[in-house]
């Protein structure tokens, strides 16, 4: 099946623009993720590098807009271009409260930015960070989906709990944007698996690397428990390492697309409950 037939035969999943308002006026606990130092580290270590990323996905799929061929596919990236714009400005107002909490965090933010965007965007095509866009947006559906799906949220505190189910809920949503939009502008296969290579190995080092930093500053880097806790969310219990392995090997085939996850439902589940009805603006 070609490019052009994936696209034209793929159901297409139309989205609105949301606009929350979080504030975190209530104090947030520095474990709010069910008082695992771990699991909310790796959370708050995607809260530091959303903001900064989300801008990067806007950025590769904007000089695309004017060649798309697809008004389906046009009508989609308008649409997460809108989300991620609201996704970097919501995340962003946590850094405050992570500083409040004693946090050193401009340090870890300014090294990313200047890797990432400083210097592996500027030497890249611009096809080429658009593949690495859609790498990244296989693995924002992957661990929406293992997050939303396993109800890991469930444990955390009520304001955090919304902003990452709301988030987790869009990333589903517009899972196939980017990709449908590298597809649908002559993006080829070679190209896509080196750039889901570079988002894997930017995605998985900035997530880690930004745990362990706050996990120093909480003085919990050998602490036994945690180690074990780090080892029960890799490995046992939420299984991240076999879940990131197996969407890594799947984005290899030639006729892989983001619509083959069944995952559409835990965002509907989401968006039908009372306490995400959001100001929708597109």
């Amino acid at each position: 099946m070609g490019k052009s037939e994936i696209l034209e035969n793929k159901e297409f999943v139309y989205y609105p623009v949301r606009k929350p308002r979080f504030e975190f006026s209530e104090p947030v606990a520095k474990h709010w993720l069910g008082d695992s130092a771990y699991r909310t580290h790796i959370l708050n270590a995607w809260t530091l590098i959303f903001p900064d990323g989300e801008r990067y996905f806007i950025r590769t799929v904007q000089p695309f807009l004017s060649k798309i061929k697809d008004p389906r596919v046009l009508r989609n990236a308008k649409a997460f271009i809108g989300q991620e714009a609201q996704h970097a400005g919501e995340h962003k107002k946590f850094w405050r409260n992570l500083e409040d909490q004693g946090y050193r965090i401009k340090g870890f933010i300014k090294f990313f930015n200047k890797f990432a965007f400083g210097f592996l965007e500027k030497i890249a095509p611009k096809r080429s960070n658009l593949s690495v866009t859609a790498g990244l947006e296989h693995y924002t559906s992957l661990i929406a989906t293992v997050g939303l799906g396993l109800g890991v949220l469930k444990q955390a505190d009520p304001q955090m709990r919304k902003l990452f189910e709301w988030h987790a809920a869009e990333e589903i949503e517009h899972k196939s944007a980017a990709y449908d939009v590298y597809l649908d502008t002559g993006g080829g296969y070679f190209r896509r698996v080196i750039g889901m290579i570079v988002a894997s190995i930017l995605f998985w080092s900035f997530t880690f690397l930004g745990a362990e930093m706050l996990l120093w500053q909480d003085g919990l880097t050998f602490n036994w428990k945690v180690r074990r806790d780090a080892f029960e969310f890799i490995f046992w219990k939420e299984k991240v390492f076999f879940h990131g392995i197996f969407a890594f090997l799947k984005y290899f085939h030639p006729r892989f697309h983001p619509e083959q996850e069944d995952n559409y439902h835990l965002s509907r589940e989401i968006f039908t409950s009372p306490e995400h009805q959001y100001k929708e603006v597109a």
